[in-house]
């Protein structure tokens, strides 16, 4: 509950590594005069001589806020903290408790504008995350969308070790580099740009701040002949986690009843990724990626360059208008259609030659249930696949589950055409 008139000020003074030295005139200003100081052991170590009353912080937060709300009935106090107190700070605790009319902010240079300014790295557009006595609920978000450059506040459980362990759990879109920060703006300060697997099995000087950027791509060689990482393809950059998922890649995959000399349409192709792994397992294919968007067609051809794939066509177009001038398919792959799979559906029907086969993923229930509802009335065999996945994630001494998006596959057949009684092929026993 609020305090509304605590009749006096609390001063809130954020302090650097470096104790009182960086401190602005008022800062200093407003310490010289104080009665009272609060902090932690260590910042109350920077003001020893001080002739103040020392309040130290306990380690009942709640209790000592409480104390000091008392104390101001009748003074004024001051409070030292670390960096800008408003910024994953004290002062969030602080402003919950007392009206901001009683309460005055002398901020530090912050650990995380430290960090960037250390490293030359523009921040106005940064992710920051805290995992300072938090959950990495955030950082994993974050990571799975390839936030670039990303700030992470660390502490001992959740150390630079951790955070990169937590990263090869994850397989993020984007390939991270790190530097991590260490007790910045202290005479011992450290800045030290290490790859993620070299920062697993590392130990940095506490407090640190981590500063993930993302890398220009550089496949893993030798690439597997089936089952590219995602992080391997060049994804859109403002929706880096936008690409079927490996292990939904895989399942469609194997769907699709793939054969030698196959002709493949790939609807709604993306990044091109089903097409890929198509072109590796089936080089004789002949594989034609349908893409919409000028970024999507842009990504196809370089990954086709990045995974030497070079017999694939991607074609720019709407669907199903895109369709009409290709060559008959034995194999469609759908992965996208929207409000438009109906049509699409209709055309990949009339088109697929004998023994064709048609896999869809869909993200909704409702566009798989329109689709399976229209193939079974053209009399085709349909079969569902939900695909629940979560990838396991190790932080400190846990192990976790992350889960990735459900999605729905569609796989779709013609039943084969039974012989006649009466005919030859039925009679043939009697011979």
């Amino acid at each position: 509950m609020k305090q509304s008139c605590p009749q006096n000020l609390l001063h809130v003074i954020g302090l650097g590594l470096d104790g009182l030295q960086s401190l602005s005139p008022e800062s200093l200003a407003c310490l010289e005069k104080a009665e009272i100081i609060a902090g932690s052991k260590a910042h109350l170590q920077t003001v020893a001589e001080h002739p103040a009353r020392k309040l130290p912080l306990s380690n009942n937060i709640v209790a000592w806020i409480d104390q000091i709300a008392d104390i101001l009935q009748q003074q004024s106090v001051v409070i030292l903290a670390s960096g800008d107190p408003l910024f994953y700070g004290l002062g969030r605790l602080l402003t919950e408790r007392f009206d901001r009319q009683y309460l005055r902010f002398y901020p530090q240079v912050s650990s995380i504008q430290l960090a960037f300014n250390r490293l030359g790295i523009p921040w106005q557009s940064a992710t920051i995350v805290s995992v300072h006595g938090r959950q990495p609920d955030h950082l994993e978000q974050a990571l799975k969308q390839g936030k670039s450059p990303l700030a992470v506040l660390t502490d001992f459980v959740h150390t630079p070790g951790e955070i990169a362990r937590l990263i090869q759990d994850i397989r993020p879109p984007v390939q991270y580099h790190m530097t991590v920060c260490s007790q910045l703006g202290a005479t011992e300060e450290t800045i030290q740009s290490i790859s993620i697997e070299a920062a697993i099995d590392s130990s940095f000087p506490s407090p640190n701040v981590v500063v993930l950027e993302a890398q220009p791509l550089t496949p893993t060689l030798p690439q597997p002949l089936f089952g590219i990482a995602d992080k391997d393809f060049h994804t859109f950059p403002d929706q880096p986690g936008l690409i079927t998922k490996q292990e939904v890649r895989a399942l469609s995959l194997s769907l699709l009843r793939l054969q030698p000399d196959i002709t493949v349409w790939d609807v709604g192709a993306g990044t091109g990724s089903i097409s890929i792994e198509i072109a590796r397992l089936v080089p004789d294919a002949h594989i034609y990626a349908i893409e919409k968007t000028a970024a999507g067609l842009t990504l196809i051809k370089k990954n086709c360059r990045r995974f030497g794939t070079p017999h694939i066509s991607p074609i720019r177009g709407v669907a199903p208008a895109a369709l009409d001038s290709l060559p008959a398919p034995d194999r469609i792959m759908i992965g996208g259609g929207g409000k438009a799979i109906s049509e699409i559906l209709e055309v990949c029907c009339d088109r697929i030659r004998p023994n064709g086969v048609i896999v869809a993923n869909f993200a909704t229930l409702e566009t798989c249930m329109l689709a399976k509802q229209q193939l079974q009335n053209k009399g085709w065999i349909v079969q569902l696949l939900q695909v629940n996945i979560a990838r396991s994630a190790t932080l400190a001494t846990a192990t976790r589950f992350v889960p990735l998006n459900p999605v729905i596959l569609l796989q779709a057949s013609r039943p084969f055409p039974q012989p006649d009684a009466g005919s030859d092929q039925g009679e043939s026993n009697d011979i």
